[in-house]
């Protein structure tokens, strides 16, 4: 009930403080998403490992503020706040992910889980840092490929794990290597999974009758098989550092919402990054990164090539980080470049090529116990549809902020923000048209969208002493002819399966998030807390936008001494029944999970040994913001257990 009267309490929240000191989360990472908007979301080490699923949105839906779309155990993409798809920028080492994955659910973000170093998350518009498609927040996928320092001998991992929820076994490698001044890198890993195991009679027809209960355990076409192999290259200089990454991806995976659909997803990627210490009385760096992608995506309807998408692209972005007396703040350009194409004879999306450029500043001044920021960016936009009757589009987008963090004492701190932020629609809602078989859609794009606007207003209340961290969040924003992807009771030229129409709206969204850890007495225990809550609203119809997650709420309990680290919560999601026209409720659930990491030292290497209880009431789970969420449950009662050796 008190969640409820939250939004009477305050006014809405920022992830964390902007520009509070430039850090770098991994020593040998090069500058990162948290140089410059610290994360409020850090998932590493053993965090990282309790966390971890197959999918990059289901291995962050559990913290506060952030979802999954959860498009069964191959795909998911992160929402943060009840925003998802192209709102939420999906960045590896600070640069797009340059995939199809905002465009549908059941396209996978190709990024191997089981190799990455961190994943940090911002919660809430970082437009002015990386582009009118963050107004909902970042994920950042942080790798160790390539250095940014010098360190000399070498590091091997080895990893290897089981999952009884597919009856998978994944394995996983790191080498770091260096010499000379010089810094190598390769990691690579392997993951086989079979369909999902549910709790019994909990999946629902797809086609026939979509009341109808069928008596099974198992989730059919949800296995996967996936392969993913990297280098990386460092040259170390006294002022900076240059480096090349290489990472090649391979998915091959059923689609959830028709048995007969598999996907080959395949991406080659190329990443530069340099930095130079210029030192000088107002600039200290220059930091240059570029990535090329070719990513290609084809879909298979009873072993035959149906459709086929592609994305062969390039992101650069040129940085200045300047400091001067008080103030002090990052600079710089940034392009995208990148052409689009969807081939067969179910392509609902035409051929198209997207330039977007970018200029940006954010910066804090200082002035006592106060830091204020501000920034702005002017985003050019593009588009062009390449078809008979070839049709460009062109939009400027602008975006400022203004921000202050201050510090009441050394245990408290308040912040707030306020931010206006222009979004330009994409190739997708201008353009789409036709039916999606993977996704079971059809969907029905406007060329005549415009830009939409957004204001946010966020507060955010931190407590950090020896023994508590709490973090308190308000946050809103009023969006103007806000894009969404309605369902209509249309029927379309696809047998039982309606129109889905991109629509713009008047909307708000609005929510409060709390975290909080206290350590008992002065025992090893910590009792970790953990509570959300977001509401979305069509305003010019007064009634609720689709698929928004309901209140959730985790409490656990937490131990670390000596070599042993052991964990339990418990995990409650409300049932959600503000829905949208042509949605239907979800039900709650309360899922218990616990788990316990060994470490060993011993002849010079360490063995980590885990475990993790998942599920353990086999509970029936089902995630509103999920698309599948009537044939797609969570898993039942499963386990993940393995060993990690590093030397």
């Amino acid at each position: 009930m008190f969640l409820i009267f939250l939004p009477l309490l305050f006014l809405p929240a920022f992830a964390d403080e902007l520009l509070d000191t430039i850090k770098i989360i991994h020593q040998s990472t090069p500058s990162t998403l948290v140089d410059f908007v610290p994360s409020a979301v850090n998932l590493k080490k053993n965090e990282l490992r309790k966390r971890r699923e197959s999918t990059l949105g289901d291995t962050l839906k559990n913290e506060a503020g952030v979802q999954s779309t959860s498009f069964g155990p191959n795909a998911s993409r992160p929402i943060i706040r009840g925003l998802d798809g192209d709102r939420i920028r999906v960045l590896q080492n600070g640069l797009g992910v340059l995939d199809a994955s905002s465009q549908s659910a059941d396209h996978a973000v190709p990024v191997d889980t089981l190799v990455i170093d961190s994943v940090e998350v911002v919660r809430g518009p970082t437009s002015m840092l990386y582009g009118s498609s963050a107004v909902g927040g970042v994920v950042n996928i942080v790798t160790n490929r390539i250095h940014s320092t010098f360190e000399e001998g070498s590091l091997q991992e080895v990893q290897v794990q089981g999952d009884s929820s597919q009856d998978t076994l994944s394995t996983g490698a790191k080498i770091d290597y260096g010499a000379n001044k010089w810094m190598f890198h390769f990691d690579g890993g392997y993951r086989n999974a079979n369909d999902l195991n549910v709790p019994k009679a909990d999946k629902k027809e797809r086609v026939s009758d979509p009341g109808e209960i069928m008596n099974v355990e198992k989730i059919p076409n949800t296995g996967s098989v996936q392969k993913s192999a990297a280098l990386g290259v460092s040259k170390i200089f006294d002022n900076g550092f240059l480096g090349m990454s290489y990472n090649f991806y391979d998915n091959f995976y059923g689609s959830v919402a028709e048995p007969s659909v598999d996907i080959k997803m395949k991406q080659n990627r190329l990443e530069l990054n340099g930095e130079y210490l210029v030192k000088g009385d107002l600039l200290k760096t220059i930091q240059l990164k570029t990535a090329q992608s070719d990513y290609s995506h084809k879909e298979f309807e009873s072993g035959l090539v149906g459709t086929t998408f592609s994305n062969e692209g390039n992101e650069t972005r040129l940085e200045f980080l300047t400091e001067a007396s008080n103030i002090k703040g990052v600079s710089g350009l940034q392009t995208q470049i990148f052409n689009f194409k969807a081939a067969g004879d179910e392509a609902f999306l035409p051929p198209s090529r997207n330039q977007i450029l970018s200029a940006f500043t954010l910066q804090e001044l200082a002035s006592g116990s106060s830091f204020y920021s501000f920034g702005t960016r002017i985003e050019s936009a593009n588009i062009d549809k390449q078809t008979s009757g070839e049709k460009e589009k062109n939009f400027t987008g602008l975006n400022g902020s203004l921000g202050l963090r201050h510090q009441f004492s050394e245990t408290h701190t308040g912040l707030a923000t306020f931010s206006y932020t222009e979004r330009l629609p994409n190739f997708q809602e201008l353009y789409a048209d036709g039916f999606h078989v993977a996704a079971g859609t059809f969907e029905q794009g406007d060329e005549n969208l415009k830009k939409e606007k957004a204001f946010s207003l966020d507060m955010q209340l931190k407590y950090k002493s020896d023994s508590v961290e709490t973090s308190f969040s308000i946050y809103g924003q009023k969006f103007k002819d806000y894009i969404s992807l309605f369902f209509t009771d249309t029927p379309s030229s696809e047998p039982g399966v309606n129109v889905s129409e991109f629509q713009q709206v008047d909307a708000i969204f609005y929510g409060a998030e709390f975290e909080g850890k206290k350590r008992l007495g002065y025992s090893p225990y910590h009792l970790v807390t953990r509570a959300d809550i977001v509401r979305a609203k069509d305003q010019d119809s007064g009634k609720d936008l689709p698929r928004i997650s309901p209140p959730r709420f985790a409490l656990g309990l937490e131990m670390a001494k000596d070599r042993w680290v052991w964990d339990v919560e418990a995990q409650h999601s409300f049932e959600q029944t503000k829905t949208a026209d042509n949605e239907t409720n979800t039900d709650g659930f309360t899922l218990l999970n616990a788990g316990m990491t060994y470490d060993l030292v011993k002849n010079n290497g360490k063995w980590s040994f885990f475990g993790r209880f998942r599920n353990i009431f086999n509970q029936v789970a089902r995630l509103h913001t999920s698309t599948v969420k009537d044939i797609a449950p969570l898993a039942g009662r499963n386990v993940v257990a393995g060993v990690q050796y590093s030397f």
